[in-house]
């Protein structure tokens, strides 16, 4: 065994080595073309050293012609697949050259496979004439054949010029760019290796260098180019790795500040990650692995349906995954989370991956929830206040009615002294007697239901029957103030959506604050009129409009602030609470001064059967 038997494995394996780190890194990173490409041509090369050996090896012309031809072959896919890899890798180059190379040499090329040629004769010789032993440094020695050159060797040759421009030329274009000191060490490595390697292959094939094929050799110079490029590119990843690390440290104090948790799922595995913020928030283990079907699971039952929906639209859609939902906690408490994120779609336009942060909202929700008891305690206030300003009205109105039915006994009795007795006097006096009874009974009932502390309960209503019975509570507290109530409902007026006594509680309330505006007036100018009417698609509109002085413009847009009022004894918080009644009946309420005097209050409702608008 000799040093060559050695040197040429060890080139082969040098290039096999770094080409199989190229295949890996170019099969699982973008982009990919360059790193397959490079390490098309090492593998190439390590066979271009396997053939420079069995060439050194064998006298015999036949067994030397099969692999003379296969070592062009190599040397061809060699040229095409670094001219490949630099016009990928460079991003640049000049076309004409890039289809002159793989011209070039196929045409030198095709002498090797000349139908009817003798053995030998191809695109080195026209046909060898002998095999002679060479002997090189520590005694080793090699067969060399020897021959008639062939002229049109010169086209591979030309092929490596043409080579070296274009790799010359990208690099230049490269470096131009802004390409660093990339373009010197790759692109001067190649330059190298044609130089190198054309110059020797020419030297031996014209016997003026007594070694054997040295190519492979050549191909170190971009091997150790390579090795430092790849060198370079892991010391980058590891500073990327290590600033990515600290980037994530820095989000996860971020997140923990803000008590967010950050989460991604991969679509395609269904698989998720989550900081330990979030699979805390979930109830979730470090180590636990999660999957769609494992989080709908977490959740309250009564919100996996329309999480799981909210799921499927963001998926189908470009727009963006917005829900709340419940997660039981072993303790039996409730923890309600806020849950945000946007999906990310490959270059077919399907889903990939969705990325998001949860956030736990248990305390903005558990305040809402009281906001809501406070408000429907006010609420209450507010109206036993307002039955409060409608006492007197009442008592008038309940005297009324007790007062005929006293004269109604007194005279039942007078016609029982007679003898015999009246008895269709005393029917029609018993009829009177219960109808003002149950008058007495509805006033009393509509003082009952609007002093109960209840919540809001929507049903269909006759908007013309509340405001019949508004008008009974507020006539007498009218008739006090010498104010004409009117009423003007339309004629078949579709029934609404409400809570009749919210409802009412908003009608006193605008009926009471007309009352109010037109008591300065002379009294044949005091006016108040309740108008009912169809407004828009699938809308009522109800007006309150009086005949007062009107709103001071400045104030027009204050009037629905809590605690802002325009009396000297108001709380100001009748229309702010007027204001949220009609919101949460899903119409809108807004006041507005008359063309002629005074001002008027209109809102909406939705008719019944008709979807309200989220």
């Amino acid at each position: 065994m000799n040093w060559m038997t050695i040197a040429w494995p060890m080139v082969a394996a040098a290039c096999l080595t770094l080409g199989m780190i190229e295949l890996n890194i170019g099969l699982w990173q973008r982009p990919r073309a360059p790193r397959l490409l490079f390490a098309l041509s090492a593998f190439t090369v390590a066979c271009v050293a396997g053939l420079e050996l069995a060439l050194m090896r064998t006298d015999v012309l036949a067994e030397w012609w099969t692999l003379m031809r296969l070592l062009d072959i190599a040397v061809g896919v060699m040229l095409v697949s670094l001219m490949a890899f630099i016009w990928t890798y460079f991003g640049n180059g000049r076309k004409w050259l890039v289809l002159a190379v793989p011209a070039l040499y196929a045409l030198g090329l095709a002498f090797d496979y000349l139908p009817g040629a003798p053995a030998g004769s191809g695109m080195t010789y026209k046909a060898v004439t002998a095999f002679r032993t060479a002997e090189t440094f520590g005694g080793a020695t090699f067969h060399v054949a020897e021959g008639v050159p062939n002229p049109w060797n010169v086209l591979p040759y030309l092929a490596v010029l043409a080579q070296i421009a274009f790799v010359t030329d990208a690099s230049v274009r490269w470096r131009h760019k802004g390409g660093g000191w990339r373009p010197v060490l790759v692109g001067g490595a190649v330059v190298f290796f044609f130089l190198c390697g054309g110059l020797q292959a020419a030297l031996v094939e014209t016997g003026l260098l007594n070694t054997p094929y040295m190519i492979s050799w050549a191909y170190l110079a971009i091997l150790i180019a390579m090795s430092i490029e790849l060198n370079a590119d892991v010391l980058a990843g590891a500073r990327l790795a290590s600033q990515l690390q600290e980037s994530e440290r820095r989000m996860d104090l971020a997140s923990a500040a803000a008590d967010l948790g950050l989460w991604t799922w991969d679509v395609g595995s269904d698989t998720f990650w989550a900081t330990s913020r979030a699979r805390a928030m979930f109830g979730f283990s470090e180590s636990e692995h999660i999957d769609r079907a494992r989080f709908l699971g977490a959740l309250h039952p009564d919100d996996r349906e329309a999480t799981n929906q909210a799921i499927e639209d963001a998926l189908a859609t470009r727009s963006g995954y917005d829900v709340e939902y419940r997660v039981p906690l072993p303790d039996s408490k409730i923890r309600w989370i806020a849950a945000r994120g946007q999906v990310e779609r490959g270059a077919r336009g399907t889903s990939t991956l969705m990325r998001g942060v949860v956030l736990d909202v248990s305390t903005r929700r558990q305040t809402e929830l009281e906001l809501q008891r406070l408000h429907s305690e006010l609420a209450h206030a507010s109206r036993v206040s307002m039955m409060g300003q409608l006492a007197l009205a009442l008592a008038h109105e309940l005297s009324q009615p007790l007062g005929a039915i006293l004269r109604n006994t007194e005279a039942a009795e007078l016609f029982l002294e007679h003898d015999p007795p009246d008895l269709d006097e005393l029917r029609a006096i018993l009829v009177d007697i219960r109808h003002d009874d149950q008058r007495a009974g509805a006033v009393i009932d509509r003082l009952r239901a609007g002093l109960k502390r209840r919540t809001i309960a929507l049903r269909p209503l006759s908007l013309s029957e509340e405001l019949a019975s508004v008008a009974a509570l507020a006539r007498g507290d009218a008739m006090a103030r010498k104010v004409a109530l009117e009423i003007d409902a339309a004629p078949d007026l579709p029934l609404v959506m409400g809570d009749p006594v919210q409802l009412q509680q908003v009608l006193l309330n605008l009926a009471l604050n007309a009352m109010d505006a037109v008591e300065q007036m002379p009294a044949a100018k005091r006016k108040v009129m309740l108008r009912a009417q169809r407004h828009g698609e699938g809308e009522v509109e109800v007006a309150v409009k009086d005949s007062g002085p009107g709103i001071a413009p400045e104030r027009l847009g204050r009037l629905f602030e809590p605690f802002f009022t325009t009396k000297a004894n108001g709380m100001g918080i009748g229309l702010a609470i007027s204001r949220t009644i009609i919101e949460a009946h899903g119409g809108r309420i807004w006041p507005e001064n008359n063309a002629d005097e005074g001002a008027t209050f209109r809102f909406t409702l939705p008719q019944a059967g008709v979807a309200r608008s989220s």
